[in-house]
């Protein structure tokens, strides 16, 4: 909660922008991937765009135009991420033999730069395709629930405090990325009013338990119950590993050193919300969404 508040009173200010602006609103679809402790590929949090462990991203936006150059936008997703010692190479981790799940939802606002306005794609003059590349980077909160699979079923890690640690469920996060998207009209529009678009975006975290492994083995002993002492170490479960009781006290689990993060890359639909002032609309706004500069000298504001 002490993250949370702030979250907020950072989205206030923003909501209240005069309606002149644009707004659009949209869905949007991707992959998400997972960086940590438990990442499948050699080395902790290193970059692959697709990996074994890849999984699902969905969610839903509104997007406010601030001005010529920048733009708020904000989001909702949900999305899984996972990872496993057991699609990794590196001994000492399948030896290990952990595996998670976490199902993330999350909310984010961000602020959006565009350093690069194409109006008129093509450049015929007829400015029915317009492309902005676009830079971001904002604040969130993600709620998140790391779970293994034992005896057919899926378990809640965090309860269990595999490491004999408490952490909260509710963690903020950074979203940064580079994304861009086209604006279009169809034949009998006036306006482009469709937007698709294409973004990679990174979250880094304040939390090391997203996958929930940090730090060391604890004393077995301290654990809650027989199952989190089961899931605190799995090699006994490993093919082909004989290294079969529990690691000592103070033993290397994880790396606390560098935090959990995930990313996605997504596609995206949204539509055009254009307002008004009078029935008139404001001409550098016709200019941006495909009505050209001649037929906007003719109009009366």
């Amino acid at each position: 909660m002490r993250h949370v508040i702030p979250i907020i009173l950072f989205f206030i200010p923003f909501l209240g922008f005069s309606q002149k602006f644009v707004w659009d609103v949209g869905g949007q679809a991707g992959i998400a991937n997972y960086f940590g402790d438990l990442a499948s590929q050699t080395g902790t949090n290193s970059f692959n765009v697709i990996r074994p462990n890849t999984r699902y991203n969905i969610g839903g936006f509104v997007r406010k135009r601030l001005n010529y150059r920048f733009g708020m936008r904000f989001e909702a997703n949900y999305l899984m991420v996972t990872g496993a010692d057991s699609l990794n190479s590196e001994s000492p981790r399948a030896s290990r033999n952990l595996h998670f799940r976490n199902n993330i939802i999350e909310a984010s606002g961000r602020l959006e730069y565009y350093p690069l306005i194409i109006n008129d794609v093509g450049g015929k003059m007829r400015y029915k395709v317009d492309f902005h590349l676009m830079g971001f980077v904002g604040i969130g909160v993600a709620y998140h629930n790391p779970q293994a699979q034992h005896n057919g079923s899926w378990v809640d890690l965090r309860p269990l405090k595999t490491e004999n640690v408490s952490y909260s469920p509710v963690e903020p996060v950074i979203p940064i990325g580079l994304g861009g998207f086209f604006t279009f009209k169809t034949k009998y529009q006036r306006f482009r009013r469709h937007r698709i678009g294409i973004e990679i975006n990174y979250r880094k975290m304040f939390t090391d338990y997203l996958d929930d492994v940090s730090t060391v083995y604890p004393d077995p002993a301290n654990l809650s119950s027989d199952q989190a002492r089961e899931l605190s170490f799995r090699g006994d479960e490993a093919p082909g590993v004989n290294e079969a009781a529990y690691p000592s006290q103070g033993r290397t689990r994880g790396n606390p050193d560098r935090m959990d993060a995930y990313g996605t890359i997504m596609i995206s639909y949204s539509f055009v919300l254009r307002s008004n002032t009078n029935g008139r609309f404001r001409p550098k706004y016709n200019y941006q969404y495909g009505k050209s500069p001649a037929s906007i000298r003719k109009m009366r504001f």
